[in-house]
């Protein structure tokens, strides 16, 4: 069997902090009378936090700079996050049935590498991962390919010979693009996205623990 090796998103696929993000963008808006629309929220997700602060001043009358946003919000987010994030379900068994094939995994997140490796502390799972590529880290975020080819290149294989698990459109077109056989596992805010060109679409990654032999020799065979 050739050399092969997963990479996992973070938001939204390891733990649940879309609601986490949600609240504290309403949070920042609130003092402006500003509440977080839907649509705008759905939008976000998956991209850079620059990406998505020019998202929100598109959307709203708001005087303030990008950085202003930014560390508004960043303050907002850490205080809830330092409660812990809700684990996705399934992650554990994922993470155990990856070991126990003696395989590499990495993540590969929009969000800033210390994002990451706060996560990775919460879960107890810095040891198991083997490499991370953040947001902050590369020219382009997501759905361009620079964050799974960052990814590829720390757990020094080829992209062709990793398999991407993602939770949001533009995550899943960056894996593509990067040349990853990539999985969609949509959470409550990306259920009605569509996922063309994917390997597969599942309900949660306990599903994906359950295919994971199936799939991983699937990969070994492109």
């Amino acid at each position: 069997m050739k050399d092969i090796a997963l990479v996992l998103d973070i938001d939204g696929l390891m733990v649940d902090t879309e609601p986490i993000s949600r609240l504290a963008w309403d949070k920042v808006l609130a003092r402006y009378g500003h509440e977080l629309d839907d649509d705008l929220h759905a939008r976000m997700i998956g991209y850079r936090f620059d990406e998505s602060v020019h998202m929100l001043l598109d959307a709203y009358d708001l005087t303030l700079s990008v950085e202003e946003i930014k560390q508004m919000k960043s303050v907002e987010y850490a205080a809830i996050l330092s409660r812990g994030a809700p684990v996705m379900p399934g992650l554990y068994d994922l993470v155990a049935g990856i070991n126990q094939h003696g395989l590499p995994w990495a993540v590969a997140t929009s969000s800033p590498y210390a994002h990451a490796e706060e996560i990775l502390l919460q879960l107890k799972l810095t040891d198991s991962c083997s490499a991370i590529a953040g947001g902050d880290e590369v020219p382009y975020g997501k759905p361009a390919p620079d964050i799974y080819l960052l990814a590829a290149k720390r757990l020094g294989l080829p992209p062709e010979h990793c398999m991407a698990l993602e939770d949001s459109a533009p995550g899943c077109r960056a894996a593509l693009t990067a040349g990853m056989m990539t999985l969609a596992i949509p959470n409550g805010d990306s259920e009605k996205v569509d996922f063309p060109e994917v390997h597969g679409v599942f309900k949660s990654l306990s599903d994906v623990s359950q295919e994971l032999d199936q799939l991983l020799s699937e990969l070994s065979e492109r």
